[in-house]
Order: C-alpha cells, then structure tokens, then sequence
C-alpha cells in the first residue's frame, strides 16, 4: 500500500511545477520509500528475467529464482559490468522498444558503452532534474548556458529535458573552446552555466582576463574536481558551483550536492544503491539497479567508483541519502610501494604546487625490483617543482614519504607542457602498467 501511496504522490509531483514537485516528495511518509523501493526492484527483477536474454540466462545457469529475491543483495556475488555492456549485443539486454541511444565516449576503453532508452524515461529524469535544480536555485528568469559535450553524451539531453520543465531561456553551446565560447557568451550574459569541471576551470581563466557578469551559480558533471580549482572558480565568478553526480548507463544524474555541498543526495526513487567491498569506514565500489527503467533495465551495475552510502541527514533538510564524494575510480585505486594510493592523495600532494586549471597523471611501472612513479605535472616551468611535491610529500603524507626513505618505491617528477596531457574527454589519473612490464620482460 505504502509503494501505491508513493507512486502516487510522485506522478503527480512530476506533473506539476518544480517548486511543488519538490514539496511533495518532501513530503514522503516515514517508510515509504523503502517499499517503494522494494516493489520497483521486484517488478524490475521480473521484467529483466523475462525479457532480457542476458539476465534470463545468468539467473538460470546461477540457480536464481526471482520470485524470492526482495533486495539486490540477495542476488550473491552476481552483478553487471561494463565489459557485460561492451561483449554482447544491446539486444541481450532490451526488454522494451527504444527510441534513442547514447554512448560512453571519452572512457579509457576503445570499445564504447552503448545505452538505449525511451522518450518516457528521458521525460521522467527530465521532471526529476527540473525538482533539484530548483531547489539549487535555478528559477523561470534565468538564462542557461549548457556546455556539455553532444557527441553521444546524455548530460545536454537531460538539462534540455530538465530546462523545458524549469522554463528557463536555454543557450547550448555545446563543448568548444572556451575562449571561442566566451566570445557568444558574453551576448547571452548567462545566469547559470554547465560544463565539466575542466572546462569550466578553464571558461574562468578567459573570464578572469576578458570580464565577467553577475552569475547565481555553476554545475559541473561528467568528472571530478579538486576543491582548489572549484574554489577558483568561484572566486572568479562569485557564485557556488555545484556538482553533479552520473553516468550514462544511469541516464544521468544519480546524485547532485546540495547548498552544503556534503556529498550528492542520491537520486533514490529512480535507483537502488549499494556499495560491494566496503572496508571498515564504508568506503568500496559503488553499485546500482535502476527502478524505472522499462527499455533497458540494469541490475547491480558496478559504477567503477570508490564511494560510500550516508543515510545520516543533511543539514538542509532533504529526505533524500546521499553518496559521498566519489575518491577514485575502481581501477584507478593501486597499491604499490607507496602505499594504498588514489587520485585524492596526488591532489592534496599538488595542492599549492599547480594551477587549478593544470593537470597531472601518475604512472606506475617498475624501476628493476621497485615500484616506480611518474608523476606529470602540466607546468610553463616557472617553478620549481619536484622540490615543492617532495615537500609536500613528507608534510602531508609521511607514511608516504617514509616509505620513499626506504626506497619501497621511486618518485619522478616530469614537468610537461600545458594542455598536453588531456586528449579525450576524460583524463585517467592514475595508469599502473607493472602488468605490462612483466608481460614484455624476457624469460
């Protein structure tokens, strides 16, 4: 009765304006969205049983009768991932007819992820986008201009279905230099910007050269960031930028932060969370099974990112839990002579050293019997630099440092020049190639 109830107060939440939208969902009784959870996963569950050849054949030859699992974890050590996506066809997972597809681009991959979905669903996270950008402030009057990459990327599909219902005047831009794209901007005067971090990192350095306008606020999606380049660039702007939390096998946001900025308020009516590995703080991979989704369901996909759940509530009210900030990606987590290492501890260890706008990458390979890190920093060579990152090195990490004192590992500073090290979409920051090595040593 409870999910009825639910499903009620949110159909009509995603019928009317933002602002009421967002009011009635606050307004969920205590309870409910567990059930509601519940019975959208076991509808879920039994749609992909049947339809869906992957999921039909993996529950079969694991001995899984659907009919008893009320909850992802009862589904073992089962789950999908991205190698799933990329080796079999889309037809092994459509349970429904499609009506467009996007696709992971710009991963560290060549074979890219092919999502489908239907213009219902694109509708519905346009709905429930619009209730969060509302309550981050974005209102009827502002102009929007939208920076996300268009080449087969959902985040400009889901803002332009998200902006109609907010009726605000919508610019998309799309994702071109920003110096050209300031040269447009500057007519328009935009109140709100999108973009990705790096991007937007870089449209403040044109602004902070060529001038700036009032702006209420930014939002970044599709990587991470490191607080120093978003307090950049909000000091440039004198506005909040907020980010957002996706992917495209989720069809965008699967969180978004809030004004405290405390981690993304999970998108819980329309995925169900987990995290797989947790260590005794929380912290594993992130997983997720969509709720809503009636073209091309997934259950238990492995997001590739190391987070963990906060179900304590949030200082601004929303009933919604949360996610914290995301501290690497699955494969990006290495262990090696250093010590247990993300790409969190190579931006504090760069905090005061390289620009916000600047980038850097870590390579570990082998040094004969040693771990070996390279570590590039985007740098004009003004500053001296290794002697700045060992510093910091031994302040900040001395664990890390003692363990350079006994030689568990080497450490190589490489200065390169700016802008050479991003190449595609997304930049992987941490690349351990020991593998390799071993694979081409002789004998």
């Amino acid at each position: 009765m409870l999910s009825r109830l639910v499903d009620r107060i949110e159909g009509a939440a995603l019928r009317t304006a933002p602002s009421a939208a967002a009011r009635l969902m606050g307004a969920l009784p205590s309870g409910a969205l567990p059930a509601l959870q519940r019975a959208r996963f076991r509808r879920t569950l039994r749609l992909a049983s049947e339809r869906a050849p992957f999921y039909r054949d993996q529950f079969r030859r694991r001995g899984i009768r659907v009919d008893t699992i009320e909850h992802p974890s009862q589904l073992g050590d089962f789950f999908t991932t991205g190698d799933d996506l990329r080796t079999n066809p889309a037809s092994a997972f459509l349970t429904g007819r499609p009506d467009t597809a996007f696709e992971t681009t710009g991963t560290t991959s060549a074979i890219p992820k092919r999502v489908f979905f239907s213009h219902g669903e694109l509708d519905a996270m346009g709905t429930a986008s619009a209730a969060a950008l509302h309550l981050l402030g974005v209102r009827e009057n502002d102009t929007v201009l939208s920076a996300f990459d268009c080449s087969f990327w959902v985040s400009p599909a889901v803002a332009r279905s998200a902006l109609q219902y907010l009726g605000c005047f919508h610019v998309e831009a799309g994702k071109i230099d920003p110096q050209e794209c300031y040269l447009h901007a500057v007519h328009y005067r935009p109140s709100i910007i999108f973009g990705e971090p790096s991007w937007l990192v870089r449209f403040a350095q044109v602004a902070r050269a060529s001038g700036t306008w009032p702006v209420k606020l930014l939002l970044g999606g599709g990587e991470n960031m490191a607080e120093t380049a978003r307090a950049e660039v909000e000091r440039v702007w004198q506005a909040p930028l907020y980010l957002n939390y996706g992917q495209t096998e989720a069809f965008g946001s699967l969180g978004l932060e809030c004004r405290e900025r405390a981690g993304y308020h999970r998108n819980d009516l329309h995925f169900l969370f987990e995290v797989d590995g947790a260590d005794a703080d929380g912290w594993g991979e992130l997983t997720y099974t969509t709720l809503t989704r009636d073209v091309m369901p997934l259950i238990r996909y492995r997001a590739s990112d190391i987070t963990r759940l906060v179900n304590e509530p949030c200082a601004c009210g929303l009933f919604a839990g949360r996610l914290a900030r995301i501290r690497a990606r699955a494969d990006e987590m290495v262990v090696c002579g250093m010590g247990n290492v993300g790409p969190w501890v190579f931006d504090e260890l760069l905090r005061g050293v390289i620009g916000p706008a600047d980038e850097w990458q870590a390579v570990v390979g082998s040094d004969g019997q040693l771990d070996a890190i390279e570590l590039s920093l985007e740098t004009d060579g003004s500053r001296a630099v290794d002697g700045l990152v060992r510093d910091n090195l031994r302040e900040r990490f001395p664990d890390f440092w003692k363990n350079l004192q006994m030689e568990l590992y080497s450490l190589r500073i490489s200065p390169v020049p700016p802008g050479s090290l991003r190449h595609g979409r997304k930049l992987r920051r941490i690349v351990d190639r020991r593998d390799q090595v071993k694979a081409t040593a002789p004998g």
